[in-house]
């Protein structure tokens, strides 16, 4: 008898992955103690190689990135910005963009994961300004990198995930009419600022066997 083909998630399930299900995905990724990458984790997380890195492109120009406020996330090598030093690179050189770089904003968090911190997060927001200067104006494109460890900065040349999207504009309620907000119910008033963004879940390969969740313990 064939084996049923395999049907695909159904619509609506998105991957959006907590910060501790990221460092275990990323754990896995490296081989820590005997944790194995999910057998479809590549079908959500793309590997970027080094010349198609998060740094060397504008990032409407990476594979599966939208603007539509959901979030898509990459396995990329952290590479320093220069051959001495620690500093890490996140100027983008794209004459198509002028000068475009990466900007840390806030704190470096610590990611929880079994009660022992296993890695660290960081918030960025993408700067650009015209080739030919002139003060960098923020742009809405934001990342959240992901790096193991308890250090502050990540090691060169390890790997990282990196959750990239671009922020939606906030909507004003002097921008709305009057009768759609009468007729807007009260779970899509407050959808309207979503403050974490979902991924769009791709469709997994067929495969004639069966996997069982991912075990976080």
């Amino acid at each position: 008898m064939l084996a049923k083909e395999w049907p695909g998630l159904p619509k609506g399930v998105k991957f959006d992955p907590s910060d501790q299900e990221i460092i275990w995905h990323l754990l896995a990724k490296v081989g820590v103690g005997n944790l194995q990458p999910h057998p479809f984790v590549d079908e959500f997380i793309i590997t970027l190689e080094v010349d198609d890195g998060i740094c060397y492109t504008h990032p409407q120009n990476l594979p599966g990135v939208k603007q539509d406020g959901n979030a898509t996330h990459f396995f990329h090598r952290a590479i320093k910005a220069y051959n001495t030093g620690t500093r890490k690179r996140r100027k983008i050189h794209d004459q198509d963009f002028g000068d475009v770089r990466w900007h840390k904003t806030g704190r470096t968090k610590p990611v929880i994961l079994n009660g022992a911190q296993k890695g660290c997060k960081k918030i960025m927001v993408l700067y650009m300004s015209s080739a030919g200067g002139g003060k960098a104006e923020k742009t809405n494109w934001v990342m959240h990198q992901y790096h193991l460890g308890t250090e502050e900065d990540e090691k060169d040349g390890e790997f990282v995930i990196s959750e990239v999207f671009y922020q939606q504009q906030h909507v004003k309620l002097g921008d709305i009419d009057e009768q759609d907000i009468t007729e807007a119910t009260e779970e899509t008033i407050i959808k309207v600022d979503p403050v974490t963004p979902k991924s769009v879940t791709p469709e997994p390969p067929h495969n004639e066997r069966q996997y069982s969740d991912v075990d976080l313990g």
